[in-house]
């Protein structure tokens, strides 16, 4: 991949051809006054051949800032942030043409949004995205784009509904729980499998667990509520009946098996927490389309041809 981000540098504009010097076509060739207006011509020609100044973009003092002063400076502040954004919306517009989402889904999308926000002109609707950080129409569909193939890729829109909100309050507020942390997937199966057959959750967590806070205490952590956990663990967690072993769940420690082992009500009422729970749904949310956008860009083949972003690569695999 090659990106140039110098945009500002004029191109010489084409000359026209010139006409036949030959006397056979040009009767008046050799008469001074026609020769005169000949060197003209080719004096007016040569400097349209010079290289044209680059345009200036602002005047400081007198002193001219031209473009490809300011864009040498853009790519050398904000070049790599802008590439590695160009690289994101090339692996996005990929998975969408592999999930056969199209612009017309796009154009729905924001229809929709339109919509909502009781919005019918389009011109209202663009300023109204200005003020939110969306500066054009095409970065707005991107970010659509993006949206849709997320809304794939996870199987939810990210937006939870009070019904999802009143399932979530019946989970409570906090729970005592206790885990056995493992470095992989097949050890933590290993583990599941040996407390199905009715092996002491204390003593597996003493011999398996990598949790060298809890591991000698039984796995126990104590009794916790929303957001003081990792997302993928305090998502698993809440959905389990009290005394259920989890499947193993991956966080970036490892692999977790999780037992609830008691659970406190709220003591507010469900309106009084809505909006916490609705934080913390999102926030599980989120960590999951950061996970997938993760792996989407690992497994992406990206090759940076400019020598000047070479650090970028080593952020691929």
């Amino acid at each position: 991949m090659k990106t140039v981000l110098l945009i500002g540098i004029l191109l010489l504009a084409a000359c026209s051809e010139p006409e036949s010097d030959s006397t056979e076509n040009n009767p008046n060739a050799t008469d001074p006054d026609n020769a005169n207006e000949n060197d003209a011509v080719d004096n007016l020609e040569d400097e349209n051949n010079l290289e044209e100044e680059p345009a200036a973009v602002a005047e400081v003092n007198g002193e001219l800032i031209d473009e490809q002063t300011f864009h040498e400076a853009l790519r050398e502040q904000y070049g790599e942030n802008v590439l590695q954004v160009l690289i994101q919306e090339k692996v996005f517009e990929k998975e969408a043409e592999e999930l056969g989402i199209t612009e017309e889904e796009v154009q729905a999308e924001i229809s929709y949004l339109m919509d909502t926000m009781g919005i019918e002109e389009e011109e209202e609707f663009y300023t109204m995205m200005e003020m939110q950080g969306v500066q054009s129409e095409s970065e707005l569909r991107k970010r659509v784009l993006q949206h849709l193939v997320m809304q794939e890729m996870t199987g939810h829109d990210g937006e939870f509904s009070e019904e999802d909100l009143r399932e979530e309050y019946d989970r409570g507020a906090e729970l005592t729980a206790r885990h056995i942390l493992t470095g992989d997937r097949e050890t933590a199966e290993e583990v599941l499998d040996q407390l199905e057959e009715g092996e002491s959750f204390a003593d597996l967590a003493e011999s398996y667990s990598q949790d060298p806070g809890s591991s000698s205490e039984g796995g126990e952590l104590g009794t916790f509520g929303r957001g003081t956990m990792t997302p993928p663990f305090e998502a698993a967690a809440f959905l389990l009946e009290d005394g259920e072993y989890s499947e193993p769940v991956q966080s970036q420690f490892g692999y977790h098996v999780i037992e609830v082992t008691d659970r406190t009500p709220f003591d507010e009422p469900f309106e009084e927490v809505q909006d916490q729970l609705q934080q913390s749904l999102s926030d599980r949310y989120q960590y999951q389309v950061n996970r997938i956008q993760e792996s989407m860009m690992d497994e992406a083949d990206v090759t940076i041809l400019d020598e000047d972003f070479q650090s970028i690569s080593d952020d691929q695999p």
